[in-house]
């Protein structure tokens, strides 16, 4: 039953994972009637699951994970700049494909699936519900390095997106056309269940 156990845990592992991650919704420096408008990151959070499936030398990741994030945006009119904060909420599951070096070293990358569940703007300490300003799911990337210690996952990764998130941002009274385009860098630890 034990050689069992550990050759089912060489195929197929379930654990949990959570982390830190910087996020940007990049609104590049855009000016409408001598007020600009320009984005920075801010971090966040992501729990959940994961699992990985070994197939003929390399593994499939499929991941469940809550994600809290935001980006800041700076709006300068005549040279006052006031900030607001984005907060967004979501459910990302990323389906990554790796392979694992000298026992120790993975590196994957796949496609990202995410469900947007809330996004907020807080502004001048009033909060605005503006989900549905946002496209509710979208396609993206990742990309990255992990290790494993034991029953220890180590992974840092970068998101990037393929489609747009948004066409526009309000923020002090203006309307900015946009072309939204998300990323993030995340850094988790995991701990293998089985």
């Amino acid at each position: 039953m034990l050689c069992t156990t550990g050759a089912f845990a060489q195929f197929f592992q379930l654990g949990i994972r959570g982390g830190l991650n910087s996020y940007n919704v990049r609104y590049d420096a855009i000016t409408v009637n001598n007020i600009s408008i320009e984005s920075a990151s801010k971090n966040g959070l992501h729990l959940g699951f994961y699992s990985r499936i070994q197939v003929l030398g390399f593994y499939v990741q499929p991941e469940l994970l809550y994600t809290r994030m935001g980006s800041s945006i700076t709006t300068t009119t005549n040279g006052n700049a006031s900030t607001a904060d984005l907060t967004f909420q979501r459910i990302d599951i990323p389906v990554l494909a790796g392979k694992k070096f000298f026992g120790l070293l993975r590196v994957n990358g796949g496609p990202v699936f995410s469900n947007l569940l809330k996004a907020d703007l807080n502004e001048n300490n009033l909060t605005q519900n503006i989900t549905d300003t946002y496209r509710n799911n979208t396609v993206g990337f990742q990309v990255g390095l992990g290790l494993d210690f034991w029953k220890l996952v180590v992974d840092a990764k970068y998101e990037g997106s393929l489609m747009r998130f948004g066409n526009s941002i309000s923020t002090n009274g203006q309307t900015f056309t946009t072309d939204a385009r998300p990323s993030q860098w995340m850094l988790s630890v995991g701990y293998r269940v089985f």
